[in-house]
Protein backbone atom coordinates (compact mmCIF):
# COMPACT_ATOMS: atom_id res chain seq x y z
CA UNK A 1 0.00 0.00 0.00
CA UNK A 2 1.09 3.63 -0.30
CA UNK A 3 3.88 4.70 2.04
CA UNK A 4 4.00 7.97 3.96
CA UNK A 5 5.40 11.33 2.92
CA UNK A 6 6.57 13.79 5.57
CA UNK A 7 4.69 16.82 4.28
CA UNK A 8 1.23 15.24 4.17
CA UNK A 9 1.40 11.72 5.55
CA UNK A 10 -0.91 9.15 4.09
CA UNK A 11 -2.83 6.97 6.54
CA UNK A 12 -0.72 4.26 8.13
CA UNK A 13 -1.43 0.59 7.47
CA UNK A 14 -4.17 -0.67 9.75
CA UNK A 15 -6.47 -3.65 9.69
CA UNK A 16 -7.48 -5.57 6.58
CA UNK A 17 -10.81 -3.77 6.30
CA UNK A 18 -9.03 -0.41 6.33
CA UNK A 19 -6.59 -1.53 3.63
CA UNK A 20 -9.38 -3.05 1.55
CA UNK A 21 -11.25 0.26 1.51
CA UNK A 22 -8.04 2.15 0.74
CA UNK A 23 -7.42 -0.10 -2.27
CA UNK A 24 -11.01 0.41 -3.40
CA UNK A 25 -10.57 4.20 -3.27
CA UNK A 26 -7.32 4.06 -5.26
CA UNK A 27 -8.91 1.83 -7.90
CA UNK A 28 -11.92 4.13 -8.21
CA UNK A 29 -9.69 7.21 -8.37
CA UNK A 30 -7.55 5.68 -11.13
CA UNK A 31 -10.65 4.93 -13.19
CA UNK A 32 -12.11 8.41 -12.75
CA UNK A 33 -8.83 10.24 -13.45
CA UNK A 34 -8.06 8.00 -16.45
CA UNK A 35 -11.49 8.80 -17.89
CA UNK A 36 -11.80 12.51 -17.11
CA UNK A 37 -8.21 13.66 -16.57
CA UNK A 38 -6.92 15.02 -13.28
CA UNK A 39 -8.44 18.47 -13.76
CA UNK A 40 -11.81 17.05 -14.79
CA UNK A 41 -12.00 14.49 -12.00
CA UNK A 42 -13.52 15.30 -8.62
CA UNK A 43 -13.40 13.79 -5.15
CA UNK A 44 -17.19 13.48 -5.31
CA UNK A 45 -16.92 11.31 -8.45
CA UNK A 46 -14.31 9.12 -6.75
CA UNK A 47 -16.52 8.73 -3.69
CA UNK A 48 -19.50 7.73 -5.83
CA UNK A 49 -17.42 5.21 -7.79
CA UNK A 50 -15.96 3.72 -4.61
CA UNK A 51 -19.40 3.60 -2.99
CA UNK A 52 -18.49 5.64 0.06
CA UNK A 53 -19.34 9.13 1.31
CA UNK A 54 -17.19 12.21 0.85
CA UNK A 55 -16.27 12.14 4.52
CA UNK A 56 -14.97 8.60 3.96
CA UNK A 57 -12.65 9.80 1.19
CA UNK A 58 -11.35 12.67 3.30
CA UNK A 59 -10.66 10.27 6.14
CA UNK A 60 -8.06 8.65 3.90
CA UNK A 61 -6.90 11.58 1.77
CA UNK A 62 -6.81 15.30 2.48
CA UNK A 63 -6.88 16.41 -1.16
CA UNK A 64 -7.08 15.32 -4.79
CA UNK A 65 -3.34 15.97 -5.09
CA UNK A 66 -2.65 13.53 -2.28
CA UNK A 67 -4.86 10.96 -3.98
CA UNK A 68 -2.96 11.30 -7.27
CA UNK A 69 0.32 10.99 -5.39
CA UNK A 70 -0.92 7.78 -3.76
CA UNK A 71 -1.88 6.23 -7.11
CA UNK A 72 1.52 6.95 -8.63
CA UNK A 73 3.48 6.02 -5.52
CA UNK A 74 1.64 2.72 -5.19
CA UNK A 75 2.08 1.93 -8.89
CA UNK A 76 5.81 2.53 -9.15
CA UNK A 77 6.62 1.03 -5.76
CA UNK A 78 4.70 -2.11 -6.74
CA UNK A 79 6.43 -2.27 -10.12
CA UNK A 80 9.89 -1.95 -8.60
CA UNK A 81 9.24 -4.44 -5.80
CA UNK A 82 7.69 -7.06 -8.10
CA UNK A 83 10.55 -6.69 -10.61
CA UNK A 84 13.17 -7.15 -7.91
CA UNK A 85 11.44 -10.39 -6.87
CA UNK A 86 11.36 -11.65 -10.45
CA UNK A 87 15.05 -10.87 -10.88
CA UNK A 88 15.92 -13.13 -7.95
CA UNK A 89 14.86 -16.14 -10.03
CA UNK A 90 16.89 -15.40 -13.19
CA UNK A 91 20.57 -15.11 -14.01
CA UNK A 92 21.32 -14.13 -17.63
CA UNK A 93 21.01 -10.67 -19.17
CA UNK A 94 18.33 -11.92 -21.57
CA UNK A 95 16.33 -13.45 -18.73
CA UNK A 96 16.55 -10.24 -16.74
CA UNK A 97 15.23 -8.25 -19.70
CA UNK A 98 12.43 -10.79 -20.14
CA UNK A 99 11.60 -10.31 -16.44
CA UNK A 100 11.28 -6.54 -17.06
CA UNK A 101 8.84 -7.10 -19.92
CA UNK A 102 6.83 -9.76 -18.09
CA UNK A 103 6.60 -7.59 -15.00
CA UNK A 104 5.52 -4.46 -16.87
CA UNK A 105 2.98 -6.26 -19.04
CA UNK A 106 1.57 -8.26 -16.13
CA UNK A 107 0.99 -5.22 -13.97
CA UNK A 108 -0.36 -2.81 -16.54
CA UNK A 109 -2.53 -5.20 -18.53
CA UNK A 110 -4.31 -5.80 -15.23
CA UNK A 111 -4.24 -2.12 -14.23
CA UNK A 112 -4.78 -0.12 -17.41
CA UNK A 113 -6.23 2.88 -15.59
CA UNK A 114 -3.11 3.15 -13.43
CA UNK A 115 -1.00 3.11 -16.61
CA UNK A 116 -3.00 5.96 -18.15
CA UNK A 117 -2.75 8.02 -14.97
CA UNK A 118 1.00 7.47 -14.63
CA UNK A 119 1.68 8.27 -18.29
CA UNK A 120 -0.43 11.43 -18.45
CA UNK A 121 -0.61 12.95 -14.98
CA UNK A 122 2.95 13.24 -13.63
CA UNK A 123 2.93 16.98 -14.41
CA UNK A 124 -0.31 17.40 -12.46
CA UNK A 125 1.68 16.93 -9.26
CA UNK A 126 3.68 19.74 -7.70
CA UNK A 127 5.95 20.46 -4.75
CA UNK A 128 7.06 17.57 -2.60
CA UNK A 129 4.57 15.19 -4.19
CA UNK A 130 6.15 15.78 -7.61
CA UNK A 131 9.71 15.46 -6.30
CA UNK A 132 8.95 12.25 -4.42
CA UNK A 133 7.25 10.61 -7.39
CA UNK A 134 10.05 11.70 -9.72
CA UNK A 135 12.54 10.05 -7.38
CA UNK A 136 10.57 6.79 -7.37
CA UNK A 137 10.14 6.82 -11.14
CA UNK A 138 13.86 7.49 -11.65
CA UNK A 139 14.72 4.58 -9.37
CA UNK A 140 12.55 2.26 -11.47
CA UNK A 141 13.97 3.67 -14.71
CA UNK A 142 17.51 3.17 -13.40
CA UNK A 143 16.79 -0.45 -12.52
CA UNK A 144 15.48 -1.12 -16.02
CA UNK A 145 18.24 0.90 -17.71
CA UNK A 146 20.93 -1.21 -16.05
CA UNK A 147 19.29 -4.37 -17.38
CA UNK A 148 18.95 -2.86 -20.85
CA UNK A 149 22.65 -1.92 -20.76
CA UNK A 150 23.58 -5.55 -20.07
CA UNK A 151 21.91 -6.53 -23.33
CA UNK A 152 23.63 -3.95 -25.53
CA UNK A 153 26.38 -5.64 -27.50
CA UNK A 154 27.85 -2.38 -28.85
CA UNK A 155 27.85 0.22 -26.02
CA UNK A 156 29.75 2.70 -28.16
CA UNK A 157 26.98 2.59 -30.77
CA UNK A 158 23.88 2.63 -28.55
CA UNK A 159 23.15 4.96 -25.65
CA UNK A 160 21.56 2.95 -22.84
CA UNK A 161 19.38 5.88 -21.69
CA UNK A 162 17.91 6.30 -25.18
CA UNK A 163 17.46 2.58 -25.72
CA UNK A 164 15.63 2.36 -22.38
CA UNK A 165 13.37 5.24 -23.36
CA UNK A 166 12.56 3.46 -26.63
CA UNK A 167 11.62 0.39 -24.62
CA UNK A 168 9.37 2.33 -22.27
CA UNK A 169 7.81 3.99 -25.29
CA UNK A 170 6.79 0.54 -26.52
CA UNK A 171 5.54 -0.57 -23.12
CA UNK A 172 3.67 2.45 -21.86
CA UNK A 173 1.36 3.02 -24.82
CA UNK A 174 -0.17 -0.45 -24.92
CA UNK A 175 -3.41 0.94 -23.50
CA UNK A 176 -3.94 2.72 -26.84
CA UNK A 177 -4.33 -0.53 -28.76
CA UNK A 178 -4.46 -3.58 -26.49
CA UNK A 179 -7.73 -5.50 -26.54
CA UNK A 180 -7.74 -8.86 -24.72
CA UNK A 181 -10.44 -10.12 -27.10
CA UNK A 182 -8.27 -9.63 -30.18
CA UNK A 183 -4.63 -9.38 -29.09
CA UNK A 184 -2.33 -12.17 -27.86
CA UNK A 185 -2.00 -12.82 -24.16
CA UNK A 186 0.71 -11.06 -22.19
CA UNK A 187 3.16 -13.96 -22.48
CA UNK A 188 3.09 -13.81 -26.28
CA UNK A 189 3.37 -10.01 -26.25
CA UNK A 190 6.37 -10.19 -23.95
CA UNK A 191 8.11 -12.84 -26.07
CA UNK A 192 7.55 -10.91 -29.30
CA UNK A 193 8.76 -7.60 -27.89
CA UNK A 194 11.86 -9.30 -26.49
CA UNK A 195 12.74 -10.73 -29.91
CA UNK A 196 12.08 -7.43 -31.68
CA UNK A 197 14.07 -5.50 -29.11
CA UNK A 198 17.09 -7.81 -29.16
CA UNK A 199 17.10 -8.95 -32.80
CA UNK A 200 14.82 -6.69 -34.84
CA UNK A 201 12.31 -7.89 -37.42
CA UNK A 202 14.54 -8.40 -40.45
CA UNK A 203 14.02 -11.82 -42.00
CA UNK A 204 17.06 -14.09 -41.90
Amino acid sequence: MPSAVKEKPLPARRNSQYNKKLSSILKAASEIIARHGFEGASIRQVAAKAGIGLSGIYYYFKSKDELLFAIQENTFSTLAESLEKRLEAVSTARERLKAVLDNHFHFFLNNMDDLKVCVHEIESLSGKYYKDILKIRRKYFGLVRNIVAENISSPAEFNDDLVSLYLFGSLNWIYMWYDPRRNPDMGVLSDQLLEIFLHGIKAT
